[in-house]
């Protein structure tokens, strides 16, 4: 209970900051707004259906007593702006939007509504501009429900897990700056982190694949380690890797990423060349292992290949499957030949692209030959 309320004094204490130091005309007392903390839609029978997680200010500063730190209000219409209208007209105070942490888009609103939300975003100056945005297979109210049952924001949960994926290199997000960029060139084609239930805890559960500007498929997370490795600056995993009878547990890591692009003959061609580093942290057998250096080219060579077979088959499923260049290889293509480009219907020629793909990898570990029979 201490720490929610530590949060909120903090969210509280920013906001003052920033309503002072922006000094606009909408400068009101921070107590006398309903702070939204997250935004979720959804889309069924053609109804839109909006929520808005509410920071309990008023309740907080009560003290431990309190029973709820964030509430949600729920409006509806068939457009997204009747939809606000209704939740304003069930709010007692003017919203606040500045501080919203995540917006969630469900499947269904994603796949029809998207563009127009983000650009309703964009022109919205009480918005703020880099909000972690996520899709959802989930009902809304559930994930609502449930992180106000458990006295938590679901918008600063889903913002923190993610800041907490993608620092560790496993992961990635999109704020809704970045999704109206992607969306104003010509060809779009991203991928938005998907978030759903696990014993009743917000997870990361995939990536929801947009083509243009509809959700067109799914990639879960347990097979996204080849497209991390492309996607992400500096992915980072742990691998199991079966050498005679023994299992080793390595962490590997990209040191780096090289994509050229080459056009010859009406053809395109990627190079894309990838250097990890790799440490072997211990074997699931009791020492020694006689980890010597015949070995360790072994393991190497087996970690090489499955590294090599993960980006090929991401690379694959991005052409064959989806159709879709969700790793923006149109962006490097594009400042190499952009005459080329201009003429191209990118969408048809990424599919027939070829790609030559290199995997190096370093193993070490220090004390890998302490356990060197002699």
């Amino acid at each position: 209970m201490r720490k929610v309320s530590k949060i909120l004094l903090i969210l509280t204490v920013m906001l003052i900051l920033t309503v002072i130091v922006s000094g606009c005309a909408d400068s009101k007392d921070i107590n006398e707004k309903r702070i939204f903390t997250a935004v979720a839609l959804d889309k069924k029978n053609n109804e839109i259906y909006l929520y808005a997680e509410i920071a309990n200010i008023e309740e907080a500063n009560k003290g431990e007593g309190v029973s709820k730190k964030y509430i949600y209000v729920k409006g509806h219409g068939t457009t997204i702006p009747k939809a606000r209208e209704n939740l304003d007209r069930k709010l007692d105070k003017k919203p606040y939007g500045s501080a919203i942490r995540t917006i969630i888009l469900t499947e269904n609103f994603a796949k029809e509504d998207l563009v127009e939300y983000l650009y309703r975003n964009r022109a919205d100056e009480l918005y703020r501009k880099k909000v972690v945005t996520v899709i959802t297979k989930e009902d809304p109210e559930k994930l609502f429900k449930i992180s106000n049952e458990k006295h938590i924001s679901i918008g600063f949960s889903i913002e923190e897990m993610l800041k907490t994926l993608e620092e560790a290199g496993e992961s990635f997000s999109r704020t809704t700056s970045q999704l109206i960029e992607n969306l104003s060139k010509r060809y779009s084609g991203f991928l938005l982190p998907c978030i759903g239930l696990q014993d009743n805890e917000n997870s990361l559960i995939g990536y929801s694949v947009i083509n243009n500007t509809t959700v067109d498929g799914f990639i879960p997370a347990e097979g996204s380690k080849g497209m991390i490795f492309i996607k992400t600056d500096k992915p980072k995993f742990d691998y199991i890797v079966p050498y005679k009878d023994n299992k080793f547990t390595i962490e590997v890591s990209l040191k780096k990423r090289k994509i050229k692009p080459y056009y010859a003959n009406g053809k395109i061609n990627f190079g894309m060349k990838f250097d990890f580093d790799s440490k072997l942290m211990y074997g699931d057998k009791k020492v020694p292992y006689n980890f010597d250096n015949a070995a360790n080219a072994e393991v190497t060579k087996i970690l090489t290949d499955q590294l090599k077979n993960e980006i090929t088959d991401a690379v694959e499923q991005a052409q064959k499957k989806f159709k879709c260049d969700y790793f923006q290889f149109n962006d490097e293509f594009r400042i190499k030949f952009p005459v080329e480009f201009e003429k191209m219907n990118w969408q048809n020629e990424f599919s027939k692209a070829s790609f030559n793909i290199d995997v190096k990898v370093k193993l070490s570990g220090t004390w890998m030959m302490d356990y060197e029979n002699k």
